[in-house]
């Protein structure tokens, strides 16, 4: 799994996930609140096996579900446009428990240092 955080040429957080084969792109608004809100369904997901986050922007949010699956975590990212529109897979992915947890908190650590 590869994630890394910065902040784009509009002051957004951004997120940049994918594997091997695919990078993408993930966006908020509001940094803290979106680091906060990760951060929060980080812990639901090591406590209980679940955890939602939501990214939110002018133009729509990003929806991020973990579950997890025997010793794996199942992650979607999804942005959702509008009602009528739906929702469009961003990244799906699957990925052991111990190595999402440890990047995520990770990177989210660096970021916030590095930002100061």
């Amino acid at each position: 799994m590869r994630f890394s955080l910065g902040t784009d040429e509009f002051g957004r957080l951004e997120c940049r996930i994918g594997d091997d084969q695919e990078l993408h792109s993930v966006y908020a608004a509001d940094p803290d609140a979106a680091l906060a809100d990760l951060s929060a369904a980080l812990d639901s997901l090591e406590a209980s096996g679940a955890g939602e986050c939501v990214w939110l922007l002018s133009s729509g949010e990003y929806r991020w579900v973990f579950r997890r699956q025997a010793g794996n975590v199942r992650l979607a990212v999804m942005f959702l446009h509008s009602v009528a529109i739906g929702y469009h897979h961003v990244y799906w992915g699957e990925h052991p428990s111990g190595q999402v947890l440890e990047l995520c908190r990770a990177e989210i650590r660096r970021y916030l240092r590095d930002r100061r």
